[in-house]
């Protein structure tokens, strides 16, 4: 914390000045954040291979739990139609693939700083829901084919 005297007259705030008649004036700014050693913290993750390596490993576990659930749906759904848990098989293929482009994304950053990790043994083989597959066979069936002949 750093404290600047009015008595200087330098980096005084008018906002701040205390009623007329008192000879003291102290500003308090906030310190930089620095680590243990002293480099300044960044708010970007860039620049910290370590904040980047847990948080692939977040993805990484968030995934492979996407992916066992899907599976689970997809049994389900074989059973039983359930629009709720078809609406939930959607949203989590959805999610799955912005999180391994995600994954992708930060291991080659942090190849970038000579972390070398491949993703292809870490994260669960996943070829996508068996019944959304069905459910776009069945729309394209429906609907006379892929596209519109003229």
């Amino acid at each position: 914390v750093k404290a600047v005297n009015s008595m200087n007259n330098s980096n005084i705030d008018d906002s701040t000045a205390p009623p007329s008649g008192s000879g003291r004036h102290f500003v308090v700014k906030a310190a930089p954040r620095v680590t243990a050693s002293g480099n300044p913290i960044s708010s970007d993750d860039d620049d910290q291979p370590i904040l980047m390596e847990a948080k692939l490993r977040e993805i990484i576990m968030s995934v492979n739990q996407l992916v066992n659930s899907n599976k689970a749906l997809d049994e389900a759904l074989m059973d039983e139609h359930d629009d709720d848990l078809l609406d939930a098989l959607k949203e989590n293929e959805d999610l799955i693939h912005r999180k391994i482009f995600e994954a992708t994304s930060l291991a080659a950053k942090l190849n970038k700083h000579g972390v070398h990790i491949s993703l292809a043994d870490k994260i669960t083989q996943y070829d996508g829901s068996l019944v959304l597959k069905m459910e776009k066979e069945r729309k394209t069936e429906k609907n006379g084919g892929d596209g519109i002949y003229l």
